[in-house]
């Protein structure tokens, strides 16, 4: 009896836990190409896509490359707002990598400055984050709108809750 245990204790106990981890990081990003075009149902009324690469730091003082791939819809200029979602990758020095889905919505204020936030879904990794699960949020400002080009800067606070 007491080898049918240690054999089960030790089965249980070799098993490598599930831990969750939660990550939060601050993101800045630039418009590297932006796609739009005007629907012409509503005065200012654009659709469009958004190539987003970046940079996440973190609180421990490392360091991820970014890529966002977003797609808009609203309504241009001052007073202005929609939605967005669309997928990112953040690629970590060790070559892991956690893949994210999001919507959200944003707005314009007076002087041209871009707010908003949403919601992440992490829908698998690499590395040490291979078939990862679990949600998040954002939010962030950018300088204007993006069809003003490259110039264009954006920064997220993100928080991700990772089940594994």
């Amino acid at each position: 009896m007491r080898i049918i245990f240690a054999c089960a204790l030790a089965g249980i106990l070799g098993v490598p836990a599930k831990a969750d981890e939660t990550l939060k990081w601050r993101q800045v990003q630039y418009v590297a190409s932006v796609q739009s075009q005007q629907v012409g149902d509503v005065t200012g009324h654009v659709q469009g896509f958004i190539r987003y690469p970046g940079i996440a730091s973190f609180p421990d003082g490392s360091t991820a490359r970014t890529f966002v791939f977003n797609a808009f819809d609203g309504i241009a200029g001052p007073g202005g707002g929609g939605t967005v979602n669309g997928y990112e990758n953040v690629i970590f020095s060790d070559s892991s990598e956690l893949w994210l889905k999001y919507t959200g919505t944003y707005k314009n204020d007076s002087k041209g400055v871009v707010s908003g936030g949403g919601t992440y879904t992490v829908t698998s990794g690499k590395g040490r984050y291979a078939e990862a699960k679990g949600d998040g949020t954002y939010e962030g400002v950018q300088t204007s709108g993006a069809a003003a080009g490259p110039e264009v800067l954006g920064a997220l606070d993100v928080v991700v809750n990772i089940k594994k």
